[in-house]
This record gives structure tokens, C-alpha cells and sequence, in this order.
């Protein structure tokens, strides 16, 4: 396993080839006549994660899944991401997801699938919103 967003395993019929992540921190400035303006720490910003990779759909599948990550950005319920090493990257919501098909075949589907999924860190959900939107994923 590669990595893990939620119920989405990436693996060989899920394959991501790229991950990206981006952390920043926020200062408040604040203006002084005749000099730098000092900065004030105030915390934690943003932080985001993008994946991206190839499915190929008529020879190892991958469509579902992609299907599962729109359910998922569609209920807005945090997500736990973790590397295939074990490191836990926390919790993140589903931003969007985007599929480029080429080489299509006779049903619309491509036999390559370029995939873009971008997350952005937030809170643990509480208890009784994971599970019920675990639930509602699996249904």
C-alpha cells in the first residue's frame, strides 16, 4: 500500500505516482513608522495534500474507488490519511477530484485515467459523524 485516504487503499488498481503536501503558518503584521513591521505568530495555516496518478480501468479497475473519494467529498467528513510507511498524516476533507480519460474506448471510459486529488487539513470529526458517514460510503 502506498497510501490510505480513508476507505480509499492506493495499490496497484488505485495507483497514485505523486503526492505533494504543503504547510504553512500565519503571521499577523503589524505597521511601524520607519522600520520592518514586526511579525505576530498567530498559529498554524493551511495545509494541503495532493495526489495524482494513473488508473488504468479495462486492465486492474480503479473507477470505484474513485467513485468511494466523490462520495467522501461529497459528505465533507474528514478522511484519515496515512503513508504506506505508517506515518499518519492526519485528517483531511476531499477539495476535489479531478479524472482526465484518453484513449477511449467504445463506452466513453478511458483506458488511461490521469487522476488529481487535492485535500486540505482539518479537524478529527466527531465520532458519531465518522461512523455515520462510513456508513453512508459502504451503502
Amino acid at each position: 500500500m502506498l497510501m490510505k485516504i480513508g476507505l480509499v487503499e492506493c495499490d496497484l488498481s488505485f495507483n497514485i505516482d505523486t503526492h505533494s503536501r504543503e504547510t504553512t503558518h500565519d503571521y499577523a503584521e503589524k505597521p511601524v513608522v520607519g522600520a520592518m513591521p514586526p511579525l505576530e505568530d498567530v498559529g498554524l495555516g493551511a495545509e494541503t495534500l495532493t495526489v495524482s496518478g494513473q488508473l488504468l480501468p479495462t486492465k486492474l479497475g480503479g473507477l470505484g474507488t474513485l467513485n468511494i473519494l466523490r462520495g467522501a467529498q461529497a459528505a465533507g467528513t474528514p478522511q484519515l490519511v496515512t503513508r504506506g510507511d505508517g506515518s499518519v498524516f492526519g485528517f483531511y476533507v476531499v477539495q476535489s477530484v479531478n479524472d482526465e480519460h484518453t484513449y477511449l474506448e467504445r463506452d466513453g471510459v478511458g483506458q488511461v485515467v490521469d487522476i488529481i486529488v487535492k485535500l486540505q487539513r482539518s479537524a478529527a470529526p466527531a465520532a458519531s459523524d465518522f461512523f455515520t458517514s462510513l456508513f453512508s460510503l459502504l451503502a
